[in-house]
């Protein structure tokens, strides 16, 4: 008994020593385990700190930018100064060399004629449909048109099959293929049917519309086509005037000079002269005359065509 139990006790022995040897790998692993988890501590200490400059660049970034803006916002304006104490230099040599002065402002009553003209041929004009609300009505008389053209086709193939069900044996190719038609297109023609009843209505009012705005077009296309021709007219005589000025040197308006400058650029000569020329139009269909303000104060309530050409030319003319 006692050999067996020194037997024991040697394998429990061996047993304990190899559970010991097995703890101390356990507690050096975890010891490296914790190390790791020191070294993931400072990465994401150090990932942090990275955050925080980057965000710091990034407000300084901001700030750089936002100066940058305001300098480039005060050399516009001082330019723009510039520029007009330039101009008003300029103007003050040509007057005193002796200098034509440009008469942008006496108005032929033939002029004013034309531009009542003009301006009654473009509020007829408004009244019909914009080109936008004509093309939709045009979409759906297509649709409608599309839906009632795929319903009839579908129809076709039903009556097509229909004829061969009642015509050809059951165990023929052309009856297997006409069931195979017959299946497809009766649901297709049903579906098409609805669409088409769902769009008669609102096509029927395009239509109409249409018709109308047609009628309307060619009882008034004669006035259209008088408003048409006065304007052109009319823009070719205030070009020429213009063009006449500028050929003879002559000192323009300050009305003129403090929007489009007192010569024409070198670079992009002719929109600057289709601007002026629409600036002199305004001026002449509305009777302008302040000697400051080019295009005179904006109304102060919205009167069709006048209030949009005052907004357009406005913005036009901040790009000068």
């Amino acid at each position: 008994m006692s050999d067996d139990y020194s037997y024991q006790v040697r394998r429990l022995e061996s047993r304990t020593g190899g559970v010991e040897h097995e703890l101390h790998s356990l507690r050096s692993k975890l010891g490296e385990v914790e190390d790791l988890d020191y070294e993931l501590s400072d990465i994401r200490g150090d990932i942090r700190s990275l955050e925080d400059d980057l965000n710091t660049a990034r407000n300084d970034l901001t700030e750089l930018d936002n100066d940058v803006r305001g300098h480039i916002r005060d050399t516009d304006q001082a330019l723009k100064r510039l520029t007009g104490r330039v101009q008003a230099l300029e103007a003050h040599l040509l007057a005193a060399g002796g200098a034509p002065l440009a008469d942008l402002d006496t108005i032929d009553p033939e002029w004013k004629k034309l531009a009542r003209t003009a301006i009654h041929g473009w509020h007829v004009r408004s009244g019909l449909l914009p080109t936008h609300q004509r093309e939709a009505h045009r979409q759906k008389i297509r649709e409608y048109e599309g839906a009632v053209e795929e319903r009839d086709e579908h129809r076709k193939k039903v009556v097509e099959a229909a004829g061969f069900l009642a015509s050809q044996p059951r165990t023929s190719r052309e009856f297997k293929q006409a069931v195979w038609d017959f299946g497809m297109s009766r649901p297709l023609a049903e579906t098409h049917e609805q669409r088409a009843q769902k769009l008669a209505g609102p096509a029927r009012t395009a239509r109409a519309a249409l018709a109308q705005d047609n009628t309307l077009l060619q009882a008034k296309a004669s006035l259209i086509e008088q408003g048409d021709k006065a304007e052109r007219k009319l823009n070719w005589l205030l070009r020429g005037r213009l063009a006449d000025a500028i050929r003879d040197r002559a000192l323009l308006p300050m009305w003129f000079v403090t929007v489009l400058g007192p010569v024409p650029p070198a670079h992009k000569t002719q929109q600057w002269m289709d601007l002026a020329t629409q600036v002199l139009a305004y001026r002449v269909t509305y009777g302008i005359t302040d000697q400051a303000v080019a295009l005179g104060p904006a109304p102060d309530a919205y009167v069709p065509r006048r209030t949009e050409w005052h907004r357009e030319l406005t913005n036009e003319l901040r790009r000068w």
